[in-house]
């Protein structure tokens, strides 16, 4: 793993090197620094007592460990039964080889998700609000999950996520005060590598279509005005629509729409995060629906970078998501 994936590109470095600084210096590490909450540097903070590469190790297979028990789960769980094309499919997808190189936290995250997911289907709304709200005070663009609830008029559900979140920034204050909560929220408006191949979400490809040249991609055009005000108004409609058009729908087939507008709308919708539209749906459909989720990384930058490559091949995964959302938004019955 250390060959393949050097500690110094690997995102669990930024976690760990984050974890061991001062309140003062945890947030705001150039080029790209930690953008996770208090409470997740406290949770980190035991792995930092051990050397970098040894507790990479262990990060990592905690996080295979609750990949097998969430995909072993949501194949026993889901009303459709899995079978090999599933497990094919699922080890086959970009998003598997995103979480593997970068050591990122999203499979130790899902388990929350899939207890939200899970009650909630079942109607007990109450239970599956407090997972909800843990994931939302780690993940704040899972607030869609939260406006969805408020459309629906699930007032409980909205008060006890709200207390989960609650929970989650007391604790990190208490643990770190209120500077360190003040840099983490700044640090979350101070995002300046929204062009990077694996941000499906509209800021990206309009980043790298637009705005900002990246490492592996020209802009068709420079126009910074529309940097601001066109993300923000695309990502405000995305969200509407999904809220109108589902408000009515179950959770089973509202969650994948949800979860791909959250992404869309996100100023970093990482590759990697696709992981948590799983439940309700099979890997298998979602590779019908959705091709371009499965193109490897390396082709995405092949070609050498040029006008046309950014807002097509070097946007792959923002035109696997939004059409995977259309399709969902048109036809619920696909799930």
């Amino acid at each position: 793993w250390h060959d393949r994936q050097p500690d110094t590109s690997a995102d669990f470095t930024l976690f760990y090197l984050s974890a061991t600084q001062s309140t003062a210096k945890m947030y705001g590490q150039s080029p790209r620094g930690n953008m996770n909450p208090p409470l997740f540097q406290l949770l980190l903070r035991p792995l930092t007592k051990l050397p970098l590469r040894v507790a990479a190790a262990i990060f990592r297979v905690l996080s295979i460990v609750s990949l097998c028990g969430c995909v072993w789960w949501l194949a026993r769980m889901s009303e459709e039964g899995w079978d090999l094309a599933d497990v094919g499919a699922l080890l086959a997808w970009a998003p598997m080889a995103s979480v593997i190189s970068l050591n990122q936290l999203t499979w130790i995250l899902w388990p929350l998700l899939l207890w939200t997911w899970w009650c909630w289907r079942r109607d007990r709304w109450t239970a599956g609000a407090i997972g909800y709200g843990l994931a939302l005070g780690f993940k704040p663009f899972l607030g869609v999950f939260l406006l969805w609830l408020l459309v629906t008029r699930r007032w409980r559900a909205v008060a006890i996520s709200l207390a989960a979140l609650a929970a989650t920034l007391a604790i990190g204050l208490a643990a770190y005060g209120i500077d360190a909560t003040r840099a983490w929220v700044q640090a979350l408006g101070d995002v300046t590598w929204a062009y990077a191949v694996m941000n499906a979400s509209l800021q990206g490809f309009l980043e790298r279509t637009l705005t900002m040249p990246g490492p592996s991609s020209v802009p068709l055009a420079v126009a910074p005005a529309l940097g601001g005000p066109l993300p923000a108004a695309g990502s405000a409609l995305s969200i509407v629509v999904t809220l109108l058009g589902t408000r009515r729908w179950t959770i089973d087939r509202s969650w994948l729409p949800l979860m791909a507008s959250a992404l869309l709308a996100s100023p970093l919708g990482w590759l990697y995060y696709i992981w948590w539209m799983l439940p309700g749906t099979r890997p298998s459909r979602l590779l019908l629906e959705s091709p371009l989720l499965w193109m490897p990384m390396a082709v995405t930058i092949m070609l050498e970078p040029g006008g046309w490559v950014a807002p097509t091949l070097g946007s792959v995964y923002f035109w696997g998501l939004f059409l995977l959302w259309i399709n969902r938004m048109r036809s619920p019955n696909s799930a």
